[in-house]
This record gives C-alpha cells, sequence and structure tokens, in this order.
C-alpha cells in the first residue's frame, strides 16, 4: 500500500510539475504574443507619425511661393469673413461672397489675430488641417478593411495634387474632409463590433452610444464648414437601408442608438437652419450653380447626363477645367491610379451582391469569426457616389472643390485592390508570405505613380502656368520682392485691372512690414499715372491707351516692365473740386470720338472711409466704386448725344501732387452734330454730384476750343 501511495503520489508530482511547465511555456508565449503586439502597435504609430509629418512637410515647403501668389478667394475669406469673427460679429453663417458657413472662419480667425495678413495667417490653418487627414484615412482604412487599405490610401493622400491643393490655400473646403474622416472613424469604431457574422463579437471599452454621439457631433460641425457637408448625413442614411435589406439582425439592434444619433444631428443643425430661413437670398451661389438640375426639372436631362460622364471622367480622362485648382482637364490619376481606382469601384459594386468576407483567429481564443467586408465596400461606395454627386448638378463639372467630400474615398477605393490581392491564399512556396509582397509591390507601384506624377505637377508645372500667375498675382508678388531690394523706390504707378482692391492688398502683403512704399494703381486700358514719373507696366497684358507716354527703364519684376513718364503735360487753368481733385487738361479727339481728361490732387482727398466688402457683396450691400468722372458729349441745343463714366485710378491710392490722365469712349449716333463737352466728378452709390470750388455741378468745354 504504502509503495502504491509512493507511486501514485509520485505520478501526481511528475503531472504537476509537468503542467506548470506547459503553463509557463503557455505564459511565455502569450507573453511573447502581447509584447509582439505592443511592438508592432508601436512600429505603427512611429510609421504613421512619419507619415503625417511628410504630409505637413510637402503642406508647407515652399508655402509663399506655391501658390504664386494670394487669390481673391483666399483674401476676401480671410480678411473679410475671418475678420469678422475678430471683429466680435459672431455667426453660424455669413452671407458675404455667396454666402460662408462659419466653422473655417472661426478657426482662421485664430491665426489671422496671431500672424496678421500673412501665409501663416491664411494658409496655415489648411496646411494643418490637411495634414491631419492623413493618419485618419489610415484609421478608417484600417477600420473599414485593413491596415493595407490604410497605408496605401494615406501615403497617395499624401502626396496628391488635390490634397496639395486644398490644404495650402486659405479655403474652407480642406475642414470638410478631417470632420467627415472623424465621424466615419466613430461610427466604424462601433461597427467593427457588429459586423461581424459568426461567433460572438469581442468586448470594447468603448462605449458605442458614445462613438454615435461624437459621430453626429462631427457630422454636424460639417454643416457649420461648406455646403456639401449637407450630404453626409444621406450617406449614412443609405448604408443604413443598405444594412436593413443585407443584415436585418444588425439594424434591429443598433436603429434606437442610430435614431439618437440623427436626433442630434437635428438638433446641431437648427441654428443654421433658422439663420438660412431668415435670410434665404445668402445662399444666391446655390441656385447660380445648380444648372443642370434647373434644366432637368424644366425637362432637359442632357445637361445632367452631360455633367454626370464628365464627372466620372474626371479620374481618368477629363479633370477639373479651372486653372484656379488644377492644370485644366488634368484627370486626378493617371494610368495606373485609375486602373486601381476603377477596379476599387469595381470590387466594391461586386461586394454589393457577394459577401466577402476572411476568417481569422482572435489571440483570446479558438473562435472563428468572419468578418462581412460587404458592408465597408457599400459604405465606401455609398461616400464616394455621395461625395461626386454635387459636382453632377452644378457649374462646372468635375470640380475638385465641390467633390471635395470624395476626396478620402477616392484614396480609400483606389487602395481596396491591393488589399484584396494580398488577403489570397496563394499557397507559393519556398516564399510563405508571397502575398504580403504583392501587396507591398502594387503599394509601392500605386503611391509611386501618383507622386511622380502629382509632385512635379503642383510644385513646378501647375505655377509656372501663366494663367495661374495671372490669377493668382504672381506678378504683383515679384513687384513687391523688387520694391523690397530696391528701398529707394517708394512712390510709383502700377497698372491692373482695378476688379476690387484686391491688387492692392496682394501687394501690401508682399511688401516688408513698416514700409514707406506707396503705389497708385491705375487701369492701363484707360488711364495712365503721370506723376509718379515711373510707373510698373506691363501687366495685364491688354491694350494701353497712353503707352506712347511710357518709356521702359530696363528693369523688369514678373512680366512688368518698370518705366518712366517720356513728355511733359501741357496744364491748362486748372478747376479744383471740393473734394480736392482738380481738372487741369482735356483734349477732345473728333475722329476717335475720345476725351482725354488730366486731373491732379491738390490735397488729401475727402473721400468716404474705406470698406472692405466681399465679391460679391452680401445681399443689400453695396460694393462700387464712390468716385467716378462722368463726361457727355452735347449738341448745340444742350441735348445729350454719348456719355461714358468712370474713374480708372484707385483714389484710395492717391497721393497730394499726384497727376493722372484717363481717356472717356464717346461713341456718336450718325448724324449728329457735337457742340460742347460737359464732365464732372459724383458719387456712384448716392449719385450725388460733387461741386467745384465756385459751387458748379460740372464743366462745359466747346468743341473747337
Amino acid at each position: 500500500m504504502t509503495a502504491y501511495f509512493s507511486e501514485s503520489e509520485s505520478h501526481a508530482k511528475a503531472q504537476r510539475r509537468k503542467d506548470e511547465n506547459l503553463s509557463g511555456f503557455a505564459t511565455l508565449r502569450d507573453n511573447q504574443v502581447i509584447a509582439n503586439h505592443d511592438f508592432a502597435k508601436r512600429i505603427e504609430m512611429a510609421l504613421l507619425v512619419l507619415l503625417t509629418l511628410l504630409a505637413f512637410g510637402l503642406r508647407l515647403w515652399r508655402l509663399d511661393s506655391i501658390p504664386p501668389g494670394w487669390r481673391d478667394d483666399e483674401l476676401i475669406n480671410s480678411l473679410v469673413i475671418s475678420q469678422k469673427v475678430l471683429d466680435g460679429n459672431l455667426a453660424v453663417y455669413y452671407a458675404d461672397a455667396s454666402g460662408h458657413e462659419a466653422l473655417y472662419h472661426a478657426l482662421n480667425a485664430i491665426f489671422l489675430g496671431a500672424f496678421g495678413p500673412s501665409v501663416p495667417g491664411i494658409r496655415w490653418l489648411s496646411v494643418i488641417l490637411g495634414s491631419l487627414a492623413v493618419p485618419l484615412t489610415y484609421l478608417l482604412g484600417k477600420r473599414l478593411f485593413a491596415p493595407t487599405v490604410g497605408w496605401v490610401a494615406a501615403a497617395g493622400l499624401t502626396v496628391s495634387f488635390w490634397s496639395l491643393m486644398y490644404s495650402r490655400i486659405g479655403l474652407r473646403h480642406i475642414l470638410l474632409p478631417l470632420l467627415t474622416l472623424l465621424a466615419f472613424n466613430y461610427f466604424w469604431k462601433v461597427a467593427g463590433r457588429w459586423r461581424l457574422v459568426a461567433g460572438e463579437p469581442p468586448t470594447s471599452n468603448q462605449q458605442p452610444t458614445t462613438s454615435y454621439l461624437l459621430t453626429a457631433v462631427f457630422v454636424s460641425l460639417g454643416f457649420y464648414t461648406y455646403f456639401a457637408g449637407r450630404g453626409v448625413p444621406l450617406i449614412l442614411l443609405a448604408f443604413m437601408g443598405y444594412v436593413w435589406l443585407t443584415r436585418r439582425d444588425v439594424f434591429r439592434r443598433q436603429w434606437r442608438q442610430w435614431a439618437l444619433m440623427f436626433g442630434v444631428m437635428v438638433a446641431l443643425a437648427l441654428p443654421l437652419v433658422v439663420t438660412l430661413q431668415q435670410q434665404p437670398e445668402a445662399e444666391g451661389r446655390v441656385g447660380e450653380l445648380a444648372v443642370p438640375l434647373t434644366e432637368a426639372r424644366q425637362g432637359n436631362f442632357a445637361p445632367l447626363a452631360e455633367y454626370t460622364l464628365t464627372t466620372l471622367s474626371m479620374f481618368h480622362s477629363t479633370g477639373d477645367g479651372e486653372w484656379l485648382y488644377n492644370i485644366p482637364d488634368r484627370p486626378i490619376f493617371g494610368l495606373i491610379g485609375a486602373a486601381f481606382l476603377w477596379l476599387g469601384v469595381g470590387f466594391a459594386i461586386y461586394d454589393l451582391r457577394f459577401t466577402i468576407g476572411t476568417r481569422r483567429r482572435q489571440h483570446t481564443d479558438d473562435r472563428l469569426l468572419i468578418t462581412d467586408y460587404r458592408l465597408s465596400s457599400a459604405f465606401l461606395l455609398l461616400w464616394w457616389l455621395a461625395g461626386i454627386a454635387p459636382a453632377f448638378v452644378s457649374v462646372p463639372p468635375a470640380s475638385l472643390g465641390h467633390t471635395i467630400l470624395a476626396q478620402p474615398a477616392t484614396y480609400l477605393l483606389t487602395a481596396v485592390p491591393i488589399w484584396r490581392l494580398g488577403i489570397r491564399d496563394w499557397k507559393w512556396r519556398p516564399i510563405a508570405n508571397r502575398q504580403s509582397l504583392i501587396s507591398l509591390f502594387l503599394g509601392l507601384l500605386l503611391v509611386g505613380s501618383i507622386a511622380a506624377r502629382d509632385l512635379p505637377d503642383y510644385f513646378v508645372n501647375w505655377p509656372q502656368r501663366g494663367m495661374v500667375r495671372f490669377l493668382y498675382r504672381a506678378d504683383i508678388r515679384d513687384v513687391a520682392l523688387y520694391v523690397n531690394d530696391h528701398p529707394d523706390l517708394t512712390d510709383f504707378g502700377i497698372s491692373g485691372l482695378l476688379a476690387g482692391p484686391w491688387d492692392r492688398i496682394a501687394l501690401e502683403m508682399g511688401l516688408d512690414g513698416d514700409t514707406a512704399v506707396s503705389p497708385r494703381w491705375y487701369n492701363p486700358e484707360r488711364a495712365v499715372v503721370l506723376m509718379p514719373w515711373l510707373s510698373f507696366a506691363g501687366q495685364p497684358r491688354v491694350t494701353a491707351v497712353f503707352s506712347d507716354w511710357l518709356t521702359p527703364t530696363g528693369e523688369r519684376a514678373g512680366g512688368y516692365k518698370l518705366n518712366r513718364v517720356n513728355q511733359s503735360l501741357q496744364m491748362q487753368d486748372d478747376v479744383c473740386f471740393t473734394n480736392g481733385l482738380c481738372w487741369v487738361a482735356a483734349n477732345y479727339d473728333a475722329a476717335a470720338q475720345t476725351l482725354d481728361l488730366a486731373w491732379r490732387v491738390s490735397g488729401e482727398l475727402d473721400l468716404p472711409p474705406f470698406a472692405l466688402i466681399s465679391n460679391p457683396p452680401p445681399p443689400g450691400v453695396y460694393n462700387g466704386p464712390r468716385l467716378a468722372v462722368f463726361a457727355q458729349v452735347w449738341d448745340g441745343d444742350g441735348r445729350f448725344l454719348s456719355g461714358d463714366d468712370g474713374l480708372w485710378v484707385d483714389p484710395y491710392t492717391l497721393q497730394p501732387g499726384d497727376v493722372f490722365m484717363q481717356q472717356h469712349r464717346l461713341p456718336l449716333p450718325a448724324d449728329a452734330a457735337p457742340a460742347a463737352l460737359a464732365f464732372g466728378l459724383y458719387d456712384p452709390m448716392t449719385g450725388q454730384r460733387i461741386l467745384t470750388g465756385d459751387g458748379r455741378e460740372f464743366l462745359r468745354l466747346e468743341i473747337g476750343d
């Protein structure tokens, strides 16, 4: 008996030692798994930080010279609308420039207040927003499908022309992709729990209701960013309809939380809805752009079909036609990128019919779970279609700005085929992980093709185009750099079309701080500045009526030539008006039917206070000139025969002692007998005439005198 118990005890001890060893091995194995997992997470985070820094560097590099100058929209957005926030004029929607939601401007006001009207003050916010979209694209791609999709999409977005364009200008568009990515990341943080179709989903510390509420918040913030943001709830609604059709079990479990999510969206949208109801005319641009939709309502579907086809072609054939934001008609992708995109679209459409899943073994137990990637494909396809839909119904088609909502979805769709090919069990030996190598090769091929095409196009080709330089005032920037290098040049004329004050502001922003430079702006189609006697002329390239009065000095700044006045003006007895402007000479050419009037500034001009107003202005706000010259031809009985009004110099830039001359064109009716000329000054806003020093409303000259 003793031997028996001794033998049993020995066996039990041996079994315990064996169990302890096995337990030790299991513990070591589990610890190794955890260590490997932690190491992989650290590598993932490091790579994501590096990619984000690369995106930030590309968006910040040469930001002061690419774009090559300042565009009206940037200046209006910051100096008019964002400035309202700094001035305490807080609103959820501003009627300026055909209507602007307020969120981007509220954020931009922080930079404008800190750095003033400068590159940091106007463009740095977009740089940051565009850079943050890169890691969020990775995270969403990982949640929707797999890390492969996230990495490829995020890398493609990093080097893409489309993202670089809107990440480097001070426009509100770039905030919408970021908010949408945040919203969808929180939505799919929950979706990862319920798209499993076998076994029990893994537990999560994240409360579903919290994620859905955050989804609602970020979707609602999109309402206050850009018009296209109002379409994001439609993406979610369409997706939920798809879930109802294909995964009724999921719909039954989630619909109450979804209803709460949409209720929060409605509540957060109410301030904007109320504001727009109070000022419906503020969204006039929406109606102006919706030409295909307007035609379709009248039974003409041809424009809608044409715009839809053109927009679908923007990815491979005919892209955005605007110089402002693209090399005209340049498609978003080259051959390789377009092939991957349409393959991704094809996979997504295929997935709508067939459940695509991959089996993966959880490290916590031995259960096999099947992930329903059909839901991810449906969601991504709906997002992409909703994002490009605004270009189907608005002018111009294929607009990179109108389709900004689809930007992340486009690069995610392009990355999907690489993952789909990589998850196949190729069973090639002796290389066990050949499919991963194929995914790596295809990913590098796709991202490399995008970078090789988009980076030179954005940083080299696009900013050198003549129309781009004109629209972004690159030549005005070159004048500012020239003047900064020649501090003795302080008083001069400079030509421009005087389409608002934006030329003048663009030059001021390029000049060194605390400068004494005082340029006088004039339109060379109708005027010339004679004093100061130096002028930058030649831009824009138009017919200059007084070109023979100027001789080039040989100095150039961009497309401008520095000129000096080569003639002396024969002044007559001057007559001064009460605002400080004096008429000094007139020349009527009966054959050409033109009247040249010369004026001198006798002192500080008495002008209404200058107000910087958007273009187009808010409804009911006057945005025209406040001083003009009228010139008329009369017959012998004092009857009006012809007239031409205008002031083709910027009066707010004139200084005492300045002299300028401008031409009025006075075509006469057939068989007219002109006898006298009448001219004077008035305020175009009020129509009130400005009197001469001796009380006359106008001056009269007999033709032939």
